[in-house]
C-alpha cells in the first residue's frame, strides 16, 4: 500500500503508530509474513481484546494477531492498497495497516467524523465513511490522503453501496421511504420507492451495477431501479418481511431472506420471482459458492441449510449449536467459513459438509473480512 519503509510517511504523510504485535514464533522479532493476497488471507477483530486476528483461508489457520491501540469497531480489508481499514468511531480514527510491510506497520489516519460505517470500494481505492450519529458521508482517497466527497444529511439505519466504479454511493432513508445517492461530483438524486417510514433494507445491486434491489418488509416486495435513469422499474412479490437481498457472482440472481424463514430467488435479468423454499429461521447471511450452484443459508438461531440455486431444492441441513455472525465464502467458491462466539467454522461447498475449525477466539468475535469476495453486490 505505502511503498518502501522508508519511503511511507514521506509518500503519505501519515503518523506510525507503535507496533505492538509478537512474532508468529522464533526468529527475528520484527519480520512477519505479507498477507496482502486478498484472495487468502480474512481478518477478524475483537472489540474486547483490541485485536484483529489474520485468518490463511487456504491453511484454515489462525496465523497472526495484530495489537491496536484501540478497539477495532469494524474492519475491512482493501486488495488495491494491500491494507486493512480498522474504524475507531468513539476515536474519530482510522488505523491503517500495511498488510504488504515486513512488520505489519500501523498507521493512524484522522478523521473529523466517526466512522461508525466503513466500506471500501469495488477498485479499492477508495473508502466511504459514514457518521450516523451526525448523518455525515465522506468518500476518502487513502492513499492521497484526501477527502473527495462529503455529503450532508445523509440519513439510513441499513448500510451503503458502491457503484461498481466507486464513483457513486447509493442509501436508503427509510424514514423518507427513498432511495439516494451521490457521486464524487456532488450530484444527489432521490427516488420515491414508498410511503414514508417505511421498513425497506439497504441496496443490492447488479454485478454490472444497472440494478437495484431494495427488500420492503412491509410490503413483502424487492422494489428494482434501473440505476442508470434512477427510475422504479417493477416491485418483485417475494415473501413476507423480506431482507437484503444477496446477489450470485455469476449475475443471475438475487436471493432475498423472508421473514417466515423462507428464501426467494429473483432473476437479475427480469426480476420475476422465480421460486420460494423453506430455508432457516431470521437468516443472517446467504453465501452462494462452488461456482453459483450452491447456496448456504445461515440462521440467527445456529442453523446452516444449502439450498440449490437453480430449483431451490434443499441439499443439506447442519446445526451449528451457536449464534453466527455473516458467513464469507472463498474467491474460488469452495470453502464457506461461519464465525461464531470464540470459533470459525469452515465448509466445504461441493460436499456440504464441516471440514475444520479453528478455536481458541473471542466469545465477541466480529464478521471475517475479505478484500476478494464472491458477495460482490454486497
Amino acid at each position: 500500500m505505502f511503498g518502501r519503509r522508508e519511503q511511507s510517511n514521506r509518500s503519505i504523510g501519515l503518523c506510525t503508530v507503535a507496533l505492538l504485535a509478537a512474532p508468529l514464533c522464533c526468529g527475528s522479532p520484527q519480520v512477519f509474513a505479507s498477507y496482502d493476497d486478498g484472495e487468502r488471507y480474512a481478518f477478524m477483530g475483537s472489540k474486547a481484546a483490541n485485536e484483529v486476528y489474520v485468518i490463511d483461508l487456504h491453511s484454515r489457520a489462525r496465523v497472526h494477531t495484530l495489537h491496536l491501540s484501540k478497539a477495532p469497531d469494524s474492519v475491512a480489508a482493501s486488495n488495491a492498497l494491500r491494507a486493512l481499514v480498522i474504524g475507531h468511531a468513539a476515536d474519530s480514527m482510522l488505523t491503517l495497516v500495511d498488510l504488504a510491510s515486513e512488520s505489519l506497520e500501523q498507521y493512524e489516519y484522522p478523521l473529523t467524523l466517526k466512522p461508525q460505517t466503513v466500506l471500501v470500494s469495488p477498485i479499492g481505492e477508495t473508502v466511504a465513511i459514514l457518521d450516523r450519529e451526525n448523518a455525515r458521508l465522506q468518500v476518502h482517497a487513502l492513499r492521497r490522503r484526501e477527502v473527495l466527497l462529503t455529503v450532508d444529511d445523509v440519513r439510513t439505519e441499513s448500510e451503503l453501496t458502491f457503484s461498481p466504479d466507486g464513483s457513486t454511493v447509493y442509501w436508503v432513508d427509510q424514514a423518507a421511504g427513498t432511495l439516494q445517492s451521490a457521486d464524487l461530483w456532488s450530484k444527489r438524486r432521490s427516488l420515491r420507492l414508498t410511503t414514508d417510514d417505511s421498513a425497506l433494507t439497504a441496496m443490492s445491486r447488479s454485478i454490472d451495477g444497472t440494478r437495484g434491489f431494495i427488500s420492503d418488509a412491509d410490503n413483502a416486495t424487492v422494489h428494482v431501479v434501473n440505476l442508470q435513469e434512477f427510475s422504479l422499474l417493477r416491485a418483485s412479490p417475494v415473501g413476507p418481511a423480506p431482507g437484503r437481498p444477496w446477489g450470485t457472482a455469476d449475475g443471475r440472481f438475487m436471493l432475498v431472506p423472508n421473514g417466515n424463514g423462507t428464501v426467494t430467488a429473483l432473476s437479475v435479468l427480469t426480476s420475476e420471482s422465480l421460486y420460494t423454499v423453506d430455508a432457516v429461521a431470521n437468516p443472517v447471511s446467504i453465501n452462494p459458492g462452488w461456482i453459483d450452484t450452491t447456496a448456504a443459508v445461515v440462521g440467527a438461531d445456529g442453523k446452516l441449510a444449502f439450498i440449490n440455486i437453480a430449483d431451490g431444492k434443499e441439499l443439506a441441513r447442519v446445526d451449528l449449536g451457536n449464534s453466527p455472525q455473516e458467513g464469507i465464502v472463498t474467491s474460488d467458491s469452495r470453502t464457506l467459513a461461519v464465525p461464531l462466539p470464540g470459533a470459525l467454522v469452515f465448509f466445504d461447498m461441493q460436499k456440504r459438509a464441516q471440514i475444520s475449525a479453528i478455536r481458541g477466539l473471542p466469545n465477541d468475535i466480529g464478521p471475517a473480512a475479505l478484500a476478494i469476495s464472491n458477495n460482490l453486490c454486497h
